[in-house]
């Protein structure tokens, strides 16, 4: 059985070959497989009131090579720096116990 990380990169992965099927490219995500991706795996963290405009600019942040597309890297490069947030914000809560198995 694998491990809390190999199946959380795991997970990652998949997430991310779910929704790049959709548009041409199965290698990368267009605006609306992210725009999707966005709205059923983070709900909490997207906002409901976000418009298309807001996703046009989360969008041109994460496409780095301004190919209008989103690729794995991207994406990766993304979630890196949402776990950077995550840590520096809750860095200073005390300890939890960890993740039951």
């Amino acid at each position: 059985m694998a491990n809390d990380l190999e199946q959380a990169i795991a997970c990652i992965v998949s997430i991310f070959q779910k929704y790049a099927h959709r548009c041409d490219d199965n290698h990368t995500l267009c605006q609306a497989e992210l725009k999707e991706l966005l709205q059923k795996e983070l709900p909490t963290w997207t906002p409901t009131e976000f418009r298309e405009c807001d996703y046009n600019k989360f969008m041109s942040v994460l496409d780095t090579n301004k190919d209008q597309e989103v690729d794995f890297v991207e994406y990766v490069r993304s979630l890196a720096c949402l776990c950077v947030y995550c840590h520096e914000y809750f860095k200073d809560c005390p300890p939890r116990a960890p993740c039951s198995q």
